[in-house]
C-alpha cells in the first residue's frame, strides 16, 4: 500500500512538472514572439519613413527637371539612392529602390467618355487600336466604355450589367468587367492609366516616353515602322515641342498635322515607387503624383 502511495505521488509530480514545464514553454514563446512583433513594428515603421523620405527625394528631382527642361523623357528612370541614410542612421544597413513612371504616356482609359457623357470616338477607336496590337479581344473597347458611360445602352454582350456609369478610379477596376482576366490584364497593365494629362478624360499622350504599341494607337495611318521612327528620334533628342513631331519622316504630312493636339511633350502626372528594405522586412510606398500649378497634388497613395 505504501509502495502504490509513493508511486501515485512520482506521477503526480511529473504530471505537475510536466504542466509547468509546459507553461513555461509557453510564456517563453509568448515572450518571443512578443518581442519579434515588437521589433518587426518598430524596423517596418522605420523603413515606412525611410520610403517616404525616398518619395521626397523623387518629388524633388521630379520637379527640378520639370523646371529645367521643356520636356519629359524618358518615360521610367530609376533613381539612385544607395547608402543616402547611412550618416543618419547608422544601424540602417538596407536598400531603398525609387522608380518614376510617366502616367501620360499611357492611354487613359477615361478619354472614351467625354464629361457630358458622350463617347470620345476618336479615344475609343485608339482603345480598340491597342488592345488589338497587344493581340487581346478589341471588344473589350466597348465594355470599358460601358462600364464608364451614363446611358444603360449596351455595345457588347451584357457590358452593362453591373456598370459603374462613372469614371474610372484604378485600372484594377478592368477585372470587374466581364470578359477581362489576369492574363489580358497584365499584357495591359504596362499601356494604361486613368490619370488625364489636364482634366479627368484627357487623351493627349506624351510622345516623348510613349511605348510602341501606345504610339501605333494614336492613328490607324501609324505603322510599326512609323512609331519606331518617333523613338529613334527622340533617343538621340527628345521631341521640345509638339510640332518638333513633323521634323520625322513620314509625319512631315497630313499625319503629323492630325496629331497635333492629341500629343505632348512633357509629362504632368508621374507614378512613384519607393521601396525600402532591411533585414526582410520591407515597406513600399505607391503614389501617383499631379504636378499642379508648380506642386503636387497626391491622386492615389498606397502603402504595403
Amino acid at each position: 500500500m505504501i509502495g502504490s502511495n509513493k508511486g501515485m505521488a512520482l506521477v503526480l509530480t511529473l504530471m505537475i512538472m510536466a504542466i509547468m514545464m509546459a507553461m513555461v514553454v509557453e510564456f517563453s514563446y509568448g515572450v518571443y514572439t512578443t518581442n519579434a512583433s515588437l521589433h518587426n513594428w518598430q524596423a517596418s515603421q522605420k523603413l515606412s519613413l525611410i520610403a517616404k523620405s525616398g518619395l521626397t527625394l523623387a518629388l524633388k528631382t521630379i520637379s527640378d527637371n520639370q523646371a529645367l527642361y521643356t520636356y519629359t523623357y524618358p518615360g521610367k528612370i530609376d533613381i539612385p539612392v544607395e547608402n543616402m541614410f547611412a550618416a543618419a542612421d547608422e544601424e540602417f544597413g538596407g536598400k531603398i529602390l525609387i522608380r518614376v513612371e510617366d502616367e501620360n504616356a499611357k492611354f487613359n482609359l477615361n478619354a472614351i467618355v467625354w464629361p457630358n457623357g458622350e463617347t470620345n470616338e476618336a479615344a475609343l477607336a485608339s482603345f480598340e487600336r491597342l488592345l488589338k496590337n497587344l493581340q487581346l479581344d478589341g471588344q473589350i473597347a466597348y465594355k470599358v466604355a460601358d462600364w464608364i458611360d451614363h446611358d444603360s445602352d449596351q455595345r457588347s454582350g451584357e457590358s452593362e450589367k453591373g456598370a459603374k456609369n462613372a469614371y474610372m478610379d484604378s485600372c484594377d477596376e478592368l477585372y470587374l468587367i466581364p470578359g477581362v482576366d489576369s492574363r489580358m490584364y497584365k499584357i495591359l497593365e504596362p499601356f494604361i492609366t486613368v490619370y488625364g494629362a489636364d482634366t479627368i478624360s484627357s487623351s493627349i499622350v506624351n510622345i516623348n516616353s510613349a511605348p510602341l504599341p501606345v504610339i501605333i494607337s494614336l492613328d490607324d495611318n501609324i505603322t510599326e515602322q512609323l512609331a519606331e521612327r518617333i523613338i529613334k528620334y527622340r533617343e538621340m533628342e527628345p521631341l521640345k515641342g509638339p510640332s518638333d513631331l513633323v521634323k520625322i519622316a513620314g509625319f512631315d504630312g497630313p499625319l503629323g498635322q492630325s496629331l497635333m493636339g492629341r500629343i505632348t511633350v512633357k509629362a504632368v502626372n508621374f507614378r512613384i515607387t519607393s521601396i525600402a528594405e532591411d533585414n526582410n522586412i520591407k515597406r513600399i510606398i505607391e503614389c501617383v503624383a499631379w504636378n499642379k500649378d508648380g506642386g503636387f497634388v497626391t491622386r492615389y497613395w498606397r502603402e504595403i
